[in-house]
């Protein structure tokens, strides 16, 4: 009995010091570089494996940061861009639309001999046989039928249909227009109708020019003032070709038109004219005498003075 006790007491006291021979070593570690060097080698392994895996979970967690905050700014940048966009069309529409409406009214102060209606292009109607648009004015305004419409540029059409806050413009492209027009060259003066060709929509035709007759290509084509629908003078258009009728009797002109048809946004209506338009004459009819009456054919009841 008292022997196996002498051995737990041998042990306790041994390791007693043994640990206290560690704690001391462990204590004077960084004077002792044999045991430094030794901890250090044996904790090595741990402290790089812990290490990395520190790092690597800090390095995931950057880029999901990184991802998360790049996914917002460009969000963020995308939807500004479309904002910016937006605004730069809305600014050049304004430019644009100021440029046109400051050629407007510069146009209307250069036209005292006419009283302009400014209108809009609201709807527009082209076909084969067909080339005519609505605009915003109307009978409220003062629009009338058979007014002509024009542009800075030169003749439109004329007003055929007429509604309350709203009318429709039969240009001069329209197959079924027929516009009286004239050589504005002083040496040629030849005058015809201008009609509308449903094969080329945009080339109207000068008819039934003579073949002898004065017209050059770059010829000016003007209104003729005949008719009395458009004023006398009025820009139509130039001479782009001429061709022959095939029956070879008569020759036509294909006219380019000053007026670009296909980005028409305004217009005005001539609501009055203030040139001197000269005076028809009115005669009365004359009965002839009976013994001259009969003697002249295919003369019945009056004639003309």
């Amino acid at each position: 009995m008292q022997q196996s006790e002498r051995k737990w007491l041998t042990m306790i006291v041994i390791l007693c010091t043994v640990l206290g021979i560690f704690g001391y070593v462990w204590k004077q570690r960084t004077q002792v570089p044999v045991v430094t060097v030794t901890l250090e080698n044996l904790m090595a392994p741990f402290t790089y494996g812990a290490s990395r895996f520190l790092e690597g979970i800090h390095t995931g967690i950057a880029i999901i940061d990184d991802g998360i905050l790049r996914v917002k700014d460009m969000s963020d940048i995308e939807e500004r861009n479309a904002e910016l966009e937006q605004k730069q069309v809305a600014y050049d529409e304004l430019v644009a639309e100021n440029i046109r409406l400051r050629q407007l009214l510069q146009f209307k102060g250069e036209q005292p001999q006419f009283a302009l209606l400014a209108a809009s292009v609201v709807t527009r109607d082209r076909g084969a046989w067909t080339d005519t648009f609505t605009i915003s004015r109307g009978s409220a305004d003062g629009v009338e039928p058979n007014m002509a419409v024009i542009a800075p540029r030169g003749v439109v059409g004329f007003v055929s249909d007429v509604y309350e806050h709203s009318a429709r413009v039969q240009s001069i492209l329209d197959p079924r227009s027929a516009t009286g027009v004239i050589v504005q060259r002083p040496e040629s003066r030849i005058a015809s109708i201008l009609k509308g060709n449903g094969n080329r929509p945009m080339e109207p035709q000068m008819v039934n020019i003579a073949l002898n007759g004065d017209v050059l290509k770059g010829d000016t084509i003007v209104t003729s003032g005949f008719g009395g629908m458009y004023p006398k003078g009025l820009l139509l258009g130039h001479v782009k070709d001429i061709v022959t009728d095939e029956e070879g009797f008569v020759k036509h002109a294909i006219i380019e038109p000053t007026v670009d048809f296909q980005s028409l946004e305004e217009v005005f209506v001539i609501t009055q004219s203030f040139t001197a338009r000269p005076e028809t004459p009115k005669l009365e009819p004359k009965l002839i005498p009976r013994t001259q009456r009969d003697q002249v054919e295919g003369a019945k009841g009056t004639v003309q003075q």
